[in-house]
């Protein structure tokens, strides 16, 4: 399980990562570039980005990290289940993300994760990168809910089996994504459980972390 990563991506970075691809950064546009901080511990119900199919390519947007369904009406606090990753296996018929899979799927931007090893405090902290690649991007869903609170967008990434060099580390690993693989996660469901069956495992670097 994947509960803490970093994200130190500027807009100027996000624009030209993906300007001569097929989903480049339409929304928003260099006009309205929004300043974003370097954060190097995102957790969860933190606020983080995300990108969405939108006509053209892509849109980024920030939202809650841990996904309240479409159905949950009462205040946010009262959400209790804990929705930041969501399992590949049942992603298609959990009540909580089977709609979100479905209908909302989206790219979640990351510049490193981290994971802990150990039976006793303090535990080993490990940072993982993608070699040669500023930030790289876990495959994500997305819902929206309309709460006592008010509208509420918010978001989970999604886990495998660990392969072999990750499993010493934990029991589940986030689907990371190849860019030329952006496109099947989002454009249907079918395209998007292809790449569970036969996932791309990239090679991660992996190191003690320092933040």
């Amino acid at each position: 399980m994947c509960n803490r990563y970093a994200d130190r991506i500027s807009y100027c970075s996000y624009f030209d990562t993906l300007k001569d691809t097929p989903l480049p950064l339409v929304r928003p546009g260099p006009d309205r570039a929004p300043n974003l901080e370097p954060r190097d511990n995102i957790r969860p119900t933190d606020r983080g980005q995300v990108l969405l199919p939108v006509e053209g390519g892509l849109e980024l947007r920030e939202m809650r990290w841990g996904l309240i369904p479409w159905f949950h009406r009462k205040p946010v606090k009262e959400w209790k289940v804990l929705t930041t990753n969501a399992r590949s296996e049942t992603i298609d018929t959990i009540a909580s993300y089977k709609s979100a899979f479905a209908q909302r799927r989206c790219l979640i931007p990351v510049s490193a994760f981290y994971e802990w090893t150990g039976d006793k405090s303090p535990k080993t902290k490990w940072q993982f990168t993608l070699p040669g690649s500023e930030w790289f991007c876990f495959a994500g869903i997305w819902d929206r809910a309309e709460t006592a609170d008010g509208v509420v967008e918010s978001y989970a990434l999604t886990t495998l089996p660990p392969d072999p060099a990750f499993e010493k580390y934990h029991d589940r690993a986030p689907l990371v994504l190849e860019r030329a693989d952006y496109a099947a996660w989002l454009d249907s469901p079918s395209s998007a459980k292809a790449l569970f069956t036969h996932p791309k495992r990239l090679p991660l670097q992996v190191e003690l972390a320092t933040v």
